[in-house]
Order: C-alpha cells, then sequence, then structure tokens
C-alpha cells in the first residue's frame, strides 16, 4: 500500500501552465490522472523514503536512486543514515568515509556531491535544505529532477519530476514518435501539465512506479495497461 500525500500540510503552490506543447485528446488528461492514481492506489510499492518528509532523507535516497536498482538501494539507504542521520554528521565527515560507507552502490561522485550539498547546506542554510527550485539548483550535484523530486517528495508541491521510467511513461502514451531524448522541453512541459493540483506527491511516485513495473523498458504489461484504450503506443511492439 502507498504512503499518502501528506495532506494535512499546505502545498506550496506557484502558478503554472496547464497546458502542454503535447496536444491533448478531450478528457485525456483526467483520464491519465484518475486512472493511475487508482492503479498507485492499489500497486504502489512500499519504499521505505515514503515514510518520511525529511528533506536529507529524501535528498540521499534520491542521489542513491541514480543508476541503481531499487532493491540495491533499500540496505544501503537504512546503513547510510544510521550513520549520517543529518546534514550536519553527513558534512563533518571526511569524504574517504562517506566513500567507503557508500561502497558498493559504485558511481562515486554521487557520494562525494552528496558530501558537498550537505556541507553547502550546513555553512548557508544551517542544515536546512531549501524548499525554492532556484536556490535548490544552485547546488552542485542537484540538478532539475533531484529539485523537482525533493520540492515534490518533501514540501509537498506539485513540482513536476522527468527521470528515464516518467520519459518512457509519458511518450509512450501521448507522443509515440520520434525520438524522447530529443522532446525533453515537451515532455517536462507535459509532465508539469499532468499533476493534478494538490497532489503532486502521489502523482509523481505513481508515474515513476507505473513506469517501473508496467511500462517498462523491454517487456511492458500492455495487456494490463489502464492507459491502452488511449496510450499511443499500444500494443508496444520491441525494436528488433
Amino acid at each position: 500500500m502507498p504512503i499518502k500525500s501528506r495532506a494535512q500540510k499546505s502545498p506550496r503552490r506557484k502558478k503554472k501552465s496547464s497546458t502542454a506543447s503535447v496536444p491533448l485528446a478531450r478528457g485525456q488528461k483526467q483520464r491519465f490522472q484518475n486512472r493511475l492514481l487508482k492503479w498507485y492506489k492499489e500497486h504502489g510499492r512500499d519504499l521505505p523514503w515514503r515514510k518520511t518528509s525529511d528533506p536529507y532523507r529524501i535528498l540521499v535516497s534520491e542521489v542513491m536512486l541514480q543508476q541503481t536498482q531499487v532493491d540495491r538501494v533499500i540496505p544501503k539507504y537504512h546503513e547510510f543514515l544510521e550513520r549520517y542521520p543529518s546534514f550536519t554528521e553527513l558534512a563533518g565527515a571526511p569524504v574517504a568515509e562517506v566513500k567507503q560507507t557508500w561502497y558498493p552502490l559504485g558511481y562515486n561522485i554521487r557520494p562525494e556531491r552528496l558530501h558537498s550539498i550537505a556541507c553547502e547546506t550546513v555553512a548557508r542554510y544551517g542544515g536546512q535544505l531549501p524548499s525554492d527550485a532556484a536556490e535548490l539548483l544552485s547546488f552542485k550535484g542537484i540538478g532539475r529532477y533531484t529539485a523537482g523530486a525533493i520540492r515534490s517528495f518533501a514540501f509537498n508541491e506539485d513540482a513536476p519530476i522527468l527521470d528515464t521510467n516518467v520519459i518512457r511513461v509519458l511518450h509512450r502514451v501521448f507522443i509515440a514518435e520520434g525520438d524522447p531524448k530529443t522532446q525533453k522541453s515537451a515532455l517536462w512541459e507535459l509532465s508539469e501539465a499532468l499533476i493534478p493540483r494538490g497532489k503532486g506527491y502521489d502523482f509523481n511516485q505513481a508515474i515513476m512506479d507505473f513506469g517501473a513495473t508496467v511500462c517498462s523498458a523491454r517487456d511492458p504489461y500492455c495487456l494490463l495497461c489502464p492507459m491502452k484504450a488511449f496510450c499511443k503506443t499500444f500494443p508496444f511492439e520491441r525494436a528488433r
């Protein structure tokens, strides 16, 4: 059972466009939203970072999940947080020690960047990660996706995200033509336009889970897909 959105918090909503450069058929947006959220309520994964709204823990999980499978991340996530429970403890640790604790997740630039973010957070913000998009993007190691994830999952804002799974789902359902790698701008707009107001947390978690478990890269479960009635790629045929 997925963790529900934190309704007791008042989302810091910023005015956003309700349209995207990718045209949507009448009613398609609402159908996609409703079916995705219903699917997530029934099939969303139970993950440890969905049991917290601590920006530090959200950041650690997001950095660990970069290019690493969930089942490998979970035990290291718990170990890392037990050793470094906050930005302050992480910033005070030697980088070499942090990298050793990170092992064997690989991509050792990630713990270095996480340590750098911790040091900057302590020095500039007193150990509290800011929620402002521009301030988050000013950190070396926090890109547009990570900033959106932090704003969405830690601060309950309707912030768009666009990772590999989200790109795949949106491109298959709404575009189907061309190379998604060259359509990032349109996909970012689409990601933002599809978020139901006040439900960014659940929607973003849902679309990532959906891409990871149903609309997968190689063998998507098209016959069981709740989007098949309006998916532009249905039925999916893998290129030979």
